[in-house]
């Protein structure tokens, strides 16, 4: 499930997934921190490309490898609408009209909704949600699971 989140189709696939990542990722990763961040990246690829091998038996004809770091950049770009969703974004294909994170976002989680209900073949549609809507719920509900587990940490190596 982890490797899957290095691996590309091809030199586009890894250029707009590093593209993405950086324009998102810097931000986030600014905010969580190294280590958080990190933990949190590998966390959402291999949620989301877990996601992606457990659904793909409901429609037998769509089983395709899952490769690819896009569900965890959409964990990251969920991230970033819940840390900053005033955040002005331009979207690649539609450059000079910035918009806001908190209408992209949804707009995107929509379209893959859509593209896993009806067996598009277009992206990795349930690793986009899967990867999107984790982002949202870690930065909701987790990161207070992961100031637990730094003070655990710290106590115990205090001790030692």
């Amino acid at each position: 499930m982890l490797t899957s989140t290095f691996s590309h189709k091809d030199l586009w696939h890894l250029l707009f997934n590093s593209i993405a990542l950086v324009s998102f990722g810097t931000s986030v990763a600014n905010t969580m921190g190294a280590e958080h961040f990190t933990a949190f990246y590998l966390s959402a690829g291999v949620l989301s490309s877990l996601a992606s091998h457990v659904l793909a038996p409901l429609r037998p004809a769509l089983i395709l490898p899952s490769l690819g770091a896009s569900g965890a950049v959409y964990g990251v770009v969920g991230a970033m609408m819940m840390l900053f969703p005033h955040a002005q974004i331009a979207i690649i294909f539609l450059p000079f009209i910035p918009m806001s994170i908190s209408h992209v976002f949804p707009a995107l989680l929509a379209y893959d909704f859509a593209g896993a209900v009806l067996g598009w073949r277009t992206f990795g549609h349930v690793a986009h949600l899967a990867g999107g809507l984790y982002g949202l719920a870690y930065l909701e509900w987790g990161t207070e699971y992961w100031n637990r587990l730094v003070r655990f940490i710290d106590r115990h190596r205090r001790k030692n």
